[in-house]
């Protein structure tokens, strides 16, 4: 399995810098010498960077930018007798205290703050255009076997590559592995096993022989270890592209 000869389960966090240091010296090392996760750290990054340039413009609230300023000249006039943490780096140091286990709630929390600096002073200049991020992302919801769980499949506009990153799987036995399917007219085809780690969370390098974009759908199920032909347990995991 790639998460055993590689840092993938890691390298979402490393994108945020939310590793102990640690871990973060492990990764870097292995960063060095594999072109495979330097390729997979690209992709968090990019997909970091555009989050907060995703949203649609709003109005700043009345009085914002004099309140601002006004807050500048005071923090010019008295300044801090030693450095006072940016509200980044309190966040930082709150994450690499927390647990190592980075899902969809990691992503989630670190998107409200970047749009939240983004707010606040991307909107006092002029921001004239509206990015959007060159990603594909696939929703994965959680069916009764598995209510609680969650998932999200990226890939690029041309669909050559994707991650599947899933949290609040059940944890299974190490005779059962879950397996990602991909959907094309009726028919399921592979998309690689993966497992998860006690908190319920993994992720998957997906591989394909066709451009992920020519599918219409996605599932996980519950497989043997190493995986199946077809599906044969229950499904955790589906959405549609």
């Amino acid at each position: 399995m790639l998460t055993e000869e590689h840092v993938l389960d890691s390298i979402p966090a490393y994108a945020l810098d939310c590793l102990d240091e640690s871990e973060k010296n492990r990764v870097a090392d292995h960063l060095a010498t594999c072109e495979h996760c330097r390729g997979e750290l690209r992709v968090y990054q990019q997909l970091v960077g555009d989050m907060p340039l995703a949203m649609a413009e709003s109005a700043p609230p009345p009085g914002l930018k004099s309140r601002v300023m006004q807050q500048i000249k005071q923090a010019r006039a008295n300044p801090p007798v030693e450095h006072q943490p940016t509200a980044w780096e309190r966040f930082s140091q709150f994450l690499r205290g927390a647990a190592p286990a980075w899902g969809l709630a990691s992503l989630a929390l670190i998107a409200v703050l970047a749009i939240s600096n983004v707010y606040l002073w991307g909107r006092l200049g002029s921001l004239e255009k509206q990015l959007q991020s060159p990603f594909v992302t696939v929703g994965l919801q959680g069916s009764p076997a598995a209510p609680e769980a969650t998932g999200v499949l990226v890939f690029s506009p041309d669909g050559t590559q994707g991650t599947l990153v899933v949290d609040d799987l059940p944890a299974l036995s190490p005779a059962q592995q879950y397996q990602l399917w991909r959907i094309r007219d009726g028919k399921r085809t592979s998309g690689g096993v993966f497992s998860v780690d006690p908190q319920g969370y993994g992720s998957l390098v997906v591989l394909s022989p066709l451009p992920l974009t020519n599918y219409t759908a996605f599932g996980v199920t519950i497989e043997p270890a190493g995986g199946s032909p077809g599906p044969t347990g229950d499904k955790v995991l589906g959405g549609e592209l």
